[in-house]
C-alpha cells in the first residue's frame, strides 16, 4: 500500500498496545454473568439491540493495566455526571489547557439546560478551526450515560497526555477535536434523577404515551439511575433449593412459576412511591418526552417510526428537537470536519453507514470495513472482547434518520460504537426458604458499567477515538526543490482517509500551473511543475489544498499556502520560502500497535466480530477509488 513502509518513530503508544494483539479463537467464549440475555427479563423492556452483550476476553484484567483515573475536576469516572457536573468539568480542562482547549455553548434543550462543547486543538500552531477535524458525541439517548463519559474521557486524556505522548501531541498540533459530550442534556437529568428507563428528549408536547389527551402527566418519580424495578420470580421448589443463588441457570425457564411487580426500590431497599397524576390506576406510563434525536435527523427520516408512543418516535418533523438542530448547525459550521464518531451504549458493536437501508450502496464500503476492523482489535481491551463491526442495517436492522447516516452524508466518515450493553438484571437475591427472588431490573443497568467499571470502558473506546483521530488526514509540504525550469514539491497525508489533492502554482507574467493528485492516503508524493525561468531571481505562490473522497459529498480538508522565492547561483538553483512553512511527516502507523493502520482477517469472523454478511471477502491493497 502507498504510503505504509515503515519510516522510524522514537516511542510506541503503549496502551493501544494492551489487550490488542492477541486472538486465539474462533469462537466467542461464554459471556459474564453479569453479561447473560435472559429473555423472559429483557422482554420487560424493548432493546435497541437485543441480546448483542458485552462479553468477556482472554486479555488481562483491567486492574493489571492501571488504576482507574481519577481527576481534581468535576468527572472522575467512578460516576455519572449531571449536566452541572459536565459543563463544570469541562470548563475546568480550559482553564487548565488555555492554548489547547476551548469551551461553546452551541444551543439550549427544551428544559433550556446548555448545550455545551469543547474544541481541542493546538492554537499556537494555528488556528484549529482550519485544521482537519474529528467530531465526537455522545449521549443521544438518555439512559446510555456511559457514552457521554466516552467522550470526555477522550478530550481528558488528549489534553492531560499533551506533551508527554508523542502521539497525543502531535495529533492536537496537526489536528483539531469537536467534543460534544451530551447531546440529550435534558434526558440525562431525567435519567439520573427520575427515570432510569428515559431515552428520548424532553419534548413537552409530542408524545401522549397512554393516549389520555394528556402529556407526560405520569412520569418517574425519584426512580433515577441507582434505583430499580423489583418483581417477584416464583419458581418451584426443587429448583430453587438446587439453584438458590441462580434460580436463572441454563433449564430454567422449566421451572419458572410466574412473576408479580412489586415497584420501585432504592439501593438500600427502601420503596419509592410512584404518583398516580391522573388516577388511572397506573404510574409511569406517560414518562418525559419526547422524541427520539437519533431518529430526528433529516436523513430518510420520512422511513422512521411515526408512532409518538414509540420510544424510537421520529418526532412531527425533522430537526423538531433542539438538541438535533444544535448538531446539525455546529456541524453545517465547521467544513472542516472530515471524521466523526456518535457514542451509544446499550449494546456492543462498532456501526458504520448505512442505517437507513440494508440495500443501499456505500461508496466507502473498503475503508469502512478496514478501519472498523481494526477498532475491533483495539477493543479487545481491558477485559472486554473485542467489539464486532459492520453494517448497521445490513448487521442488524434499519434505523432511518440517524445522526451517523446525516453525517456521513455531509462527506463526513462517521462512526456510530456502541461501547456496552448487559443484562437488565441489576441483582436477584432468594426470599427466605421459599422458591421467590427478588429480581431488580433498570435500563440504567443494561446500558451502562457500574462505577467501578466505568474507567475500563472508557479506556477501551478511547483507543478506537485516537485511531479514527489519526486516521483523519492531513496535509504537509515537507519539502520544494528546483531544478532547471522544474519545481519539485513533496506532499504528504499522515492519515489513513484518502484524500484528492489540487496543486496551484502561479507566477510573473500571470504564469499559472495546475495539478491534480488523485489519491494520497498515509504517505508522501512528489508533485513536479514545469515553470517559466526568469533570470536571477523569481517569485512563484504554491496554493495545496485537499479534499477527501466520501462517496455521498466531498469535504474540503484545508488549504496551505508557500511563497517561494528561487534564486539562479552557478550551482543550480536555491528555493527559499519566504511567507507560510514546511511541515513534517509522521508515519503514524508506528503507535497503532500490531499491523499499524491494519489487522488480520482473524478479527472479520463472521458471528464473532463481523456483524451482518461480509460483503468484502478480500481486501485487495492498494485501495482504488
Amino acid at each position: 500500500m502507498p504510503g505504509l513502509g515503515r519510516l522510524s518513530a522514537v516511542v510506541v503508544l503503549v496502551s493501544l498496545l494492551m489487550g490488542g494483539a492477541h486472538i486465539g479463537f474462533a469462537q466467542a467464549p461464554e459471556p459474564e454473568r453479569r453479561f447473560r440475555w435472559v429473555e423472559n427479563v429483557e422482554s420487560l423492556s424493548p432493546r435497541e439491540f437485543p441480546d448483542r452483550l458485552s462479553r468477556s476476553s482472554p486479555s488481562p484484567a483491567a486492574a493489571e493495566l492501571g488504576a482507574p483515573p481519577v481527576t481534581n475536576l468535576a468527572v472522575n469516572f467512578t460516576h455519572y455526571p449531571s449536566a452541572e457536573e459536565t459543563v463544570t468539568f469541562i470548563a475546568g480542562l480550559e482553564a487548565l489547557y488555555p492554548h489547547l482547549a476551548e469551551t461553546m455553548e452551541i444551543g439550549k434543550s427544551w428544559q433550556e439546560y446548555p448545550i455545551m462543547a469543547l474544541r481541542l486543538g493546538n492554537e499556537l500552531s494555528g488556528d484549529p478551526d482550519a485544521r482537519p477535524a474529528l467530531y465526537i458525541d455522545g449521549q443521544h439517548h438518555a439512559r446510555e450515560a456511559v457514552s457521554q463519559q466516552v467522550v470526555l474521557y477522550t478530550a481528558w486524556y488528549l489534553l492531560t497526555n499533551y506533551g508527554s505522548d508523542p502521539l497525543a501531541t502531535r495529533l492536537l498540533d496537526t489536528r483539531t477535536v469537536y467534543v460534544l459530550p451530551s447531546v440529550n442534556v435534558d434526558g440525562n437529568q431525567i435519567f439520573l434523577l427520575d427515570d432510569f428507563a428515559q431515552r428520548r428528549t424532553a419534548n413537552p408536547s409530542s408524545s401522549d404515551d397512554d393516549e389520555d389527551g394528556s402529556f407526560d402527566e405520569d412520569p418517574g418519580n425519584g426512580k433515577g439511575y441507582g434505583t430499580y424495578a423489583v418483581y417477584r420470580f416464583d419458581f418451584d421448589q426443587e429448583w430453587a433449593d438446587a439453584h438458590p443463588e441462580d434460580p436463572l441457570a441454563e433449564g430454567w425457564e422449566g421451572h419458572f412459576l410466574g412473576m408479580e411487580y412489586l415497584g420501585v426500590f432504592d439501593g438500600e431497599g427502601t420503596e419509592i412511591p410512584q404518583a398516580d397524576e391522573d388516577g388511572d390506576d397506573s404510574t409511569n406510563e406517560d414518562p418525559e418526552g419526547g422524541v427520539d434525536p437519533n431518529r430526528n435527523y433529516d436523513s430518510h427520516w420520512s422511513l422512521a417510526d411515526a408512532d409518538p408512543r414509540s420510544g424510537f418516535y421520529r418526532g412531527p418533523e425533522p430537526w423538531s428537537e433542539p438538541e438535533v438542530r444544535a448538531v446539525r448547525d455546529f456541524v453545517l459550521a465547521h467544513e472542516h470536519i472530515i471524521t466523526g464518531l456518535t457514542y451509544h451504549s446499550g449494546a456492543d458493536m462498532i456501526l458504520h453507514p448505512w442505517a437507513w437501508s440494508e440495500d443501499a450502496e456505500l461508496d466507502d464500503l473498503l475503508i469502512y470495513e478496514l478501519i472498523s476492523r481494526k477498532g475491533t482489535q483495539l477493543t479487545q481491551s481491558y477485559g472486554f472482547m473485542g467489539s464486532p463491526h459492520g453494517s448497521a442495517a445490513r448487521g442488524l436492522y434499519e434505523a432511518p434518520a440517524s445522526a451517523m447516516d446525516w453525517l456521513y452524508e455531509q462527506g463526513v466518515y462517521a462512526w456510530t460504537p456502541e461501547v456496552y450493553g448487559a443484562s437488565l438484571i441489576a441483582y436477584i437475591e432468594r426470599i427466605d426458604e421459599s422458591g421467590s427472588y427478588r429480581v431488580g431490573v433498570s435500563e440504567g443497568v443494561a446500558s451502562n458499567p457500574d462505577g467501578e467499571h466505568i474507567a475500563d470502558t472508557v479506556q477501551r473506546w478511547n483507543l478506537f477515538s485516537l485511531y479514527v483521530l489519526a486516521a483523519t488526514p492531513t496535509l504537509q509540504v515537507t519539502s520544494v526543490s528546483a531544478e532547471n525550469d522544474w519545481l519539485q514539491l513533496t506532499i504528504g497525508n499522515e492519515g489513513f482517509i484518502p484524500v484528492a489533492l489540487t496543486v496551484v502554482v502561479e507566477g510573473q507574467g500571470g504564469f499559472r500551473s495546475e495539478t491534480e493528485v488523485k489519491y494520497l492516503q498515509a504517505s508522501e508524493t512528489v508533485v513536479s511543475v514545469e515553470y517559466p525561468v526568469l533570470p536571477f531571481v523569481q517569485t512563484l505562490a504554491v496554493t495545496v489544498s485537499g479534499r477527501t473522497l466520501a462517496g455521498t459529498s466531498e469535504r474540503e480538508l484545508e488549504s496551505l499556502h508557500l511563497d517561494l522565492m528561487i534564486q539562479s547561483t552557478p550551482r543550480g538553483k536555491t528555493v527559499t520560502v519566504v511567507d507560510g512553512e514546511l511541515g513534517e511527516f509522521w508515519d503514524l502507523e508506528e503507535f497503532l500497535g500490531t499491523g499499524g493502520w491494519l489487522t488480520s482477517a482473524a478479527w472479520d469472523i463472521p458471528e464473532v466480530f463481523h456483524l451482518g454478511p461480509r460483503l468484502v471477502e478480500e481486501l485487495h491493497l492498494p485501495l482504488v477509488y
